[in-house]
């Protein structure tokens, strides 16, 4: 533990004692139904708690009717809840872990799924991002509010929970009082800073008259929105100053960003490239300005990182909430210094807290059993009967089938006709703002095929001849897709490239004015735009979707968004490729179907889909008892899907249990 002296020191907050300063900060997992967390939320947090986390914040439970964010949210509120508390917190105490609930009002942010509640606020003031126009509160419905959290903290220490966090984070309701922006009340909660950070005093007042000395309570709250007209970092030292003078405060969890604007929301779960622990700085400004413990996250994900800034005096406790998702043993693997073995966040944001923003249960692009701990770890621990197993393609589907199937015993042999492992990861690792995430994943592959028992063959291309040498029992498929080209005229244009050969890293000329058509409105296309823009040439980016980067995740798309305007991209959406006539590109309208022309342009990239190769599929299919196709040579998709398929493929190899169909 001498890499880690500081980060697995035990630490007292309040009255709870946590075992080292790694924390889980409340996120959703989705695993709630009718208001009640489910025994999946239990597996998905048992399985962190056993993997040595200090302390677990769950996700965010509401304190009122009104304060359900989303159908899916926690009713904090009703007793029904403790029982499922109660359930966690015996789980988790058996591994050391201390467990807090997050009391919730979102306020005017009301994003639900289905029935659409009236937005709650201390004004008429509307949310940007969700379009909500808020009721202003009366007198007396803020009193249920301040009453439900109180109730909301009774009822958490009843179930056995060790503390509860009041979020004031991200322009949420406590800090829609507190801002001179969202309260425009001219009676006692508005008005003057006093009058604006009364209904957080009284909460904490409250919520300390139900639960007593003896707990712990804390606030979340954001260091610096990020936002126009938002609260900055000098407003938040006043904020905790003010506060620590007039009530006990446990701890400050100090996060950024505001959920009501699209640039302040993607520090709510900042993606890559953003950089690492960012907000340090932040938490050592607030640990000084209240005296009392600081936990700070927001991208960071190294336990390398964790530490330094634990030793820096920068933050007490760190939110290490992206790692622990994606590897929850991290906390044990650092403690006995088995750094390598460790799978580092790709900070993509596509499964976690994408899954959350689509209504789907949480889960990981890197490691699928995250958020289905409860079915798949059955069947990964069930003793299974060794076979040959032959993987072609070494993409994410197949470095996923294959590192799986070494897991669980078998013989395995990887093949690629390249000289190198990654599939599109090496088409990625170019793209400037997804280098990271393709790096990362590379690493996080690579390491473990270093320690694994699989045998590697690159530049070796498969057929059905020498398949029969290898006398395989199960073959598995993953080799992958190719560009789809358009049917249409000009498509013999030398000036006409793929996004593949942009990234591909050979030379070629690309003119200065360039003509570049998206039609899945996924990363290549914006990506392929950025790259030439920042080398200076002209850029016109013409997708087919309803808006620019419609499939990416929506933090991610917001920076992308940024850059592509920092960048005076011009942004065309509702048009598609109509093909190149007598020198003039061709683009179609989607809606009116009318044809325009661009007469101005050196060169077009397209990034128009791909399509799968199937082709040694049907050669292979019949040449082993178990043949499997996955990952995009099946159909072209994302990474999960990719990931998803090649653990699958592999876990039911050997086992008499029903074979799961990917």
């Amino acid at each position: 533990m001498t890499h880690f002296k500081h980060l697995f020191k035990k630490i007292t907050i309040g009255n709870t004692e946590l075992k080292n300063r790694i924390l889980s900060t409340a996120h959703q997992t989705n695993h709630v139904i009718n208001g009640i967390p489910t025994s999946d939320m239990t597996a998905y947090h048992v399985a962190r708690a056993k993997g040595g986390v200090g302390l677990i914040v769950l996700e965010a439970a509401a304190v009122h009717t009104s304060g359900m964010l989303t159908t899916h949210t926690i009713a904090g509120y009703d007793a029904n809840v403790v029982p499922a508390y109660s359930e966690i917190a015996e789980q988790l105490h058996h591994y050391g872990t201390k467990v807090f609930a997050q009391l919730f009002h979102g306020g005017r942010e009301v994003v639900s799924s289905d029935y659409r509640n009236a937005a709650w606020a201390p004004s008429a003031e509307p949310s940007l991002r969700f379009g909500a126009m808020p009721k202003p509160m009366s007198l007396e419905e803020i009193e249920q509010v301040i009453d439900g959290f109180a109730r909301s903290a009774m009822l958490a220490k009843e179930a056995g929970l060790d503390g509860v966090e009041i979020c004031c984070s991200h322009g949420y309701l406590p800090a829609q009082f507190w801002s001179s922006h969202t309260n425009h009340r001219t009676d006692q909660y508005g008005g003057s800073f006093e009058n604006r950070m009364r209904f957080i005093l009284e909460i904490l007042e409250r919520v300390w008259q139900a639960v007593g000395e003896d707990y712990t309570v804390g606030i979340r709250m954001s260091s610096d929105e990020m936002t126009m007209d938002g609260t900055t970092v000098a407003d938040a030292v006043n904020i905790v100053e003010y506060l620590v003078d007039k009530v006990r405060v446990d701890f400050i969890n100090v996060t950024a960003g505001d959920s009501s604007t699209y640039a302040g929301s993607t520090h709510i779960a900042p993606p890559s490239p953003m950089k690492h622990a960012y907000l340090s700085p932040h938490g050592f400004k607030l640990r000084m300005a209240g005296a009392v413990p600081v936990f700070i996250g927001s991208r960071i994900v190294d336990p390398v990182e964790a530490e330094q800034i634990v030793a820096s005096g920068k933050a007490d406790v760190v939110g290490m909430t992206r790692a622990l998702i994606i590897d929850p043993e991290m906390p044990n693997k650092a403690m006995r210094e088995e750094l390598q073995s460790i799978d580092a966040c790709l900070g993509c944001l596509q499964a976690c807290i994408g899954h959350y923003h689509k209504g789907l249960t949480i889960g990981c692009v890197q490691n699928p059993v995250t958020g289905r701990e409860a079915q798949l770890l059955p069947l990964i621990q069930r003793p299974k009967t060794k076979q040959r197993v032959l993987v072609v393609g070494s993409g994410p589907a197949g470095l996923q089938a294959a590192l799986t199937a070494d897991a669980q015993g078998h013989e395995v042999t990887l093949v690629d006709q390249s000289d190198t492992i990654g599939g599109l990861l090496r088409t990625m690792r170019r793209a400037p703002m997804r280098q990271e995430l393709a790096e990362t994943m590379l690493d996080n592959y690579s390491r473990k095929l270093a320690q694994s028992n699989v045998t590697l063959r690159l530049e070796h291309k498969i057929t059905p001849e020498n398949i029969s040498e290898l006398q395989p029992d199960a073959i598995i498929c993953a080799v992958g897709s190719r560009p789809y080209l358009p049917h249409t005229e000009g498509m013999n244009d030398s000036r006409v490239i793929t996004v593949d050969t942009l990234f591909s890293g050979r030379a070629m000329t690309i003119g200065h004015r360039v003509v570049m058509f998206d039609f899945a409105g996924d990363w290549p296309g914006i990506e392929a735009a950025i790259f030439l823009a920042e080398k200076g040439h002209n850029v016109t980016l013409l997708s087919a979707k309803l808006h620019i980067g419609q499939e990416v995740h929506q933090y991610l798309r917001n920076e992308y968004l940024k850059k592509l305007y920092q960048l005076k991209v011009q942004l065309r959406p509702h048009y598609d490729f109509g093909g190149i006539h007598d020198g003039r590109v061709i683009i179609r309208n989607l809606f009116t179907y009318d044809k325009d022309e661009l007469t101005d342009w050196d060169t077009v990239v397209l990034s128009l889909g791909r399509v799968p190769n199937i082709e040694l599929y049907e050669q292979v299919k019949g040449l082993a008892p178990v043949v499997r196709q996955i990952g995009d040579c099946l159909a072209p998709r994302t990474l999960e899907e990719a990931t998803y398929e090649g653990m699958m493929s592999a876990l039911n190899i050997g086992t008499a249990l029903p074979r799961t169909h990917v």
